[in-house]
């Protein structure tokens, strides 16, 4: 038999003749039903939470894959189209393997090309070949390097 501890100590109460024992006993018993109201409401509370959390959760993950495929895009290196640009990148390899690293600025002048074109340049790198980094003691000065290889 399925009996609540209120049902318990209202029966316990009917018993006792003391008033002052049947009012603390009242007392207890609407907490405890106060008590399991709340606690009803909180559970119910808890599993729309668990359930919009299941949906922030979801977009995340899609917001995520979004990102990752904007990655890989943005990792694949740009093939240069143009004869120009094919030509200028055979030269700076030249340059790079016969003279080393050289500042942004060296290349311009060796390859004859004005600044914004260097930049376009450097965006057709395939930066797996190619490490570009700021030169030590002056951080303004951008210098490029083929990676070495390992075979």
């Amino acid at each position: 038999m399925d009996v609540s501890l209120v049902d318990e100590i209202n029966s316990f109460a009917l018993t006792i003749s003391d008033p002052r024992l049947v009012a603390l006993l009242t007392d207890l018993c609407q907490r405890f039903e106060a008590l399991d109201r709340d606690n009803k409401e909180l559970k119910t509370r808890i599993i729309e939470l668990e359930l919009q959390q299941d949906d922030h959760t979801a977009a995340i993950n899609r917001h995520a894959e979004a990102i990752n495929q904007v990655w890989s895009i943005m990792k694949r290196p740009s093939v240069p189209k143009g004869q120009k640009t094919k030509a200028r990148l055979e030269d700076l390899d030249k340059i790079l393997r016969a003279r080393g690293a050289k500042t942004l600025s060296q290349l311009e002048m060796d390859l004859k090309i004005s600044p914004q074109q260097m930049s376009g340049l450097i965006s057709k790198l395939d930066m797996k070949r190619y490490n570009l980094f700021f030169r030590e003691g002056n951080g303004r000065e951008k210098v490029l390097m083929l990676r070495s290889r390992i075979i």
